[in-house]
């Protein structure tokens, strides 16, 4: 009996799983012509080929459901980027924080404009993390969680002084990317966001390095 339990538990699964792909392939194709506001679930549902009700078992909302696409779709990406990437293990721990965010800003330029702007709306909560509510998901999560993990190497071996709270600083981190990606919207792309990414995240880690106790 358990045995039949689990196998019905693994096929349960295994659907969830093709379910979630089929939605997170339609909104690649959705992104294209609707943006945060206009999207729906409906939307979604009938271009991924989903039941409605499927998409409720899976995600709470809109914004949950965006929330776990782009995670997921950064991630994939990020495994690839970094497959080409090997002087990533030779960087020094703040340069490795810093190039997590490089990565996530050849992302967004790798999906171009259009797509990106179709996320960056004020109202599109799940792309702000809130240093008050650390236990929340946001969009940004992979990056806060990889992010803190690297600075709390670099306070370890010496790289940042112990008095640095590495988790505000990672904060910190999205709020300046979310900025800078939001003045790339507004340059309609024409912006060097990769470049200006690196440059702003290298002067804030520098203070951080240079702050006292």
């Amino acid at each position: 009996m358990n045995q039949l339990s689990e196998l019905g538990t693994s096929r349960r699964q295994q659907k969830n799983e093709e379910t979630r792909r089929k939605l997170y392939g339609a909104m690649e194709q959705i992104m294209n012509e609707y943006d945060y506001n206009t999207v729906t679930i409906r939307n979604i549902c009938k271009v991924a080929g989903v039941a409605y009700g499927s998409f409720y078992n899976l995600f709470e909302n809109k914004e949950t459901f965006l929330m776990y696409y782009l995670s997921y779709d950064f991630l994939e990406y990020q495994k690839k980027y970094y497959e080409k990437r090997p002087e990533f293990e030779h960087m020094n721990n703040i340069e490795k924080s810093i190039d997590i965010f490089v990565c996530c800003a050849n992302y967004n330029v790798e999906k171009g404009i259009k797509f990106i702007r179709g996320f960056y709306l004020p109202n599109n909560g799940s792309l702000f993390p809130n240093a008050d509510v650390p236990d929340k998901d946001y969009a940004f999560t992979p990056l806060v969680r990889q992010g803190s993990e690297i600075l709390d190497k670099a306070k370890e071996g010496g790289e940042l002084p112990a008095s640095v709270d590495s988790r505000e600083m990672i904060y910190m981190y999205c709020y300046l990317f979310n900025g800078i990606t939001f003045n790339w919207c507004l340059s309609g792309g024409k912006m060097d966001m990769v470049a200006w990414t690196e440059r702003v995240l290298k002067s804030y880690a520098g203070t951080k390095q240079r702050e006292n106790g």
